[in-house]
């Protein structure tokens, strides 16, 4: 194999940090970390890796340390039994190198370590830090403001709550969160790095390392949030992970897609352009009490971009006949959005390009029949299956036959679904825990089986068909909120209408759903509460200046 590493002890120092809104990259698995390290150790030594990780976090951590003026800032090195241990022996001898106050606590629980880790202990003795090994009887260091913590007691191999000393030592840093700095080395020790749940004590960091590639667990679950700010360097090993990826040397891969990915999806508009070339879209649902789902949906369509909008509610017992007997009905308006027309079932399928089935539904005899109606029709329609309609769907296997019949009749027209962890676990015959605990697996079976497109939605939400799969970095706890869901509905559809196929409509509506409410953060001292009509108005604001971007970059 020629060789994929150019890393040689003279370019150690030479970073090359990225944050995943920077720059498309490969998120890999716990097990397909393994297997590209296996790839990198068979071309370079492997201290020679974990040198690189531990200098290169260690000129990061200096060059943020002045930056936010506390020079004499003391260090609190948290060094594990493991490799992840090793990476804060190195980070250790170099802080001590480049002339800060250092303290390297060992937690080692009796165990010697590999032959990297050893040679990182004499690194750091050699660079003037004497390990101190933490032993049960001893008390825990003291933690006062402004000290400098690293975290390399457990790393990527955490499956279970950790126990003992280290659990102690993670509960320790913790409750000095606010007067220190936390930097994880690789992930924040306790936290699963393929499915980002926490399943015991695990350490909120400030910031968090990550080597060789970003791991799945750190942008999903409560990994989202326990990472802080997310760097990843891949040590020089771009070459050797790019070619994995492109031979399938890994397996299958999730990617995590950046801003000008994003930007470079989507759909510039011309002077020729006319409201015909941006979709007709039916939105379909509002059974009583729940037309503003229905709404919801249908406003975030518009201000997206989307051409013609109708709607067609449940709750109105004449929707089956058409639109010139329904006249002087006093159907439902929209009175702030009056754009939106209102039409029976049949008049809106002929009208449309693009439905979407769910937002507000509910799940009676007549929510069922209007599935059927639309799955029936002989015009295929570009689809948005959401809430109750995937439901309903998981609960009639009458309606799932009629649904794999529509597939292979209508086999070029869009499907996308927007399940929630607990709708695909009904369409799944699962839990909410077991979706949870295998959120790719969960996705993938989904695209599978139903012949679709797939938006698991939870932090970090998957996109996922049978040939590709992202994982959103966007977004926040102020997407947790009734009518969300709706508003992310009617942006895909919005995103179908006006041309871009079925997986890159999901994935940039899932993006600009999560951007739009990222400033809320910061605009509301961290809360970032709120409501999906402002959501939808903010995600208009955003995909203007986007689509501003993208105009200038193609003028």
């Amino acid at each position: 194999m020629p060789e994929l590493i150019d890393l040689h002890p003279e370019n150690l120092g030479h970073a090359n940090w990225q944050q995943v809104d920077q720059k498309s990259m490969p998120v890999l698995s716990v097990k397909q970390i393994r297997a590209l390290e296996q790839a990198a150790f068979a071309q370079i030594d492997s201290f020679l890796l974990m040198q690189a990780a531990g200098v290169r976090s260690a000129l990061k951590i200096v060059d943020q340390i002045v930056h936010s003026e506390t020079h004499s800032a003391r260090c609190l090195v948290l060094a594990g039994p493991g490799n992840n241990g090793g990476d804060a022996c190195i980070v250790a001898g170099e802080l001590k190198r480049k002339g800060l106050q250092v303290d390297l606590y060992q937690l080692t629980e009796g165990k010697t370590g590999s032959k990297d880790r050893m040679q990182a202990v004499l690194w750091a003795l050699a660079h003037g830090v004497q390990p101190i090994e933490l032993e049960p009887n001893m008390p825990l260091p003291e933690i006062t403001t402004g000290t400098v913590i690293v975290d390399g007691l457990l790393g990527i191999a955490c499956d279970r709550s950790p126990e003992g000393l280290i659990k102690q030592m993670i509960e320790h840093v913790n409750s000095h969160h606010c007067k220190a700095r936390v930097y994880a080395l690789d992930c924040p020790s306790g936290l699963n790095c393929d499915t980002g749940h926490a399943p015991g004590a695990v350490i909120h960091a400030h910031t968090t390392f990550s080597f060789l590639a970003c791991k799945q667990g750190l942008l999903s679950q409560q990994g989202k949030g326990l990472c802080g700010e997310l760097w990843i360097d891949e040590l020089n090993c771009n070459t050797l992970l790019n070619t994995l990826v492109q031979t399938a040397g890994l397996g299958s891969v999730i990617h995590a897609v950046s801003r000008l990915e994003q930007l470079q999806r989507l759909p510039l508009r011309n002077h020729e352009h006319h409201k015909g070339s941006f979709g007709s879209i039916a939105i379909l649902g509002g059974q009583q009490g729940m037309v503003g789902a229905c709404v919801l949906s249908a406003r975030t369509a518009l201000m997206l971009g989307c051409g013609r909008v109708a709607l067609t509610l449940l709750h109105e017992a004449d929707m089956h006949l058409p639109d010139v007997q329904r006249q002087g009905q006093s159907p439902f308006l929209d009175l702030m959005f009056p754009e939106i027309m209102n039409k029976g079932i049949e008049d809106s399928l002929e009208f449309a390009d693009t439905a979407v089935i769910g937002p507000g539904l509910g799940q009676s005899q007549e929510a069922l029949n209007m599935l059927f109606t639309l799955l029936e029709h002989d015009k295929g329609l570009n689809m948005v299956w959401d809430a109750d309609a995937l439901n309903i769907l998981a609960a009639n296997s009458t309606l799932r036959a009629r649904f794999e019949h529509y597939r292979r009749k209508h086999p070029g027209k869009a499907m996308v679904f927007t399940p929630h962890p607990l709708e695909a676990a009904r369409l799944l015959q699962s839990t909410t825990e077991m979706i949870q605990a295998a959120r790719t697996q969960a996705a993938q079976s989904l695209a599978s089986q139903f012949n679709c497109t797939v938006v698991l939605k939870g932090a970090g939400s998957l996109i996922c068909n049978s040939k590709r799969m992202e994982i959103n970095t966007t977004g926040g706890p102020a997407l947790a909120t009734a009518g969300s869901g709706d508003v992310l509905a009617g942006a895909v559809a919005a995103m179908l209408g006006q041309g871009l196929d079925e997986f890159r409509a999901a994935s940039f509506a899932v993006y600009l759903h999560g951007l739009a409410i990222e400033p809320l953060g910061r605009e509301r001292e961290g809360l970032g509460i709120s409501h999906a009509s402002e959501i939808a108005q903010r995600m208009k604001t955003h995909l203007n200046h986007l689509l501003s971007q993208g105009a200038r970059r193609n003028s």
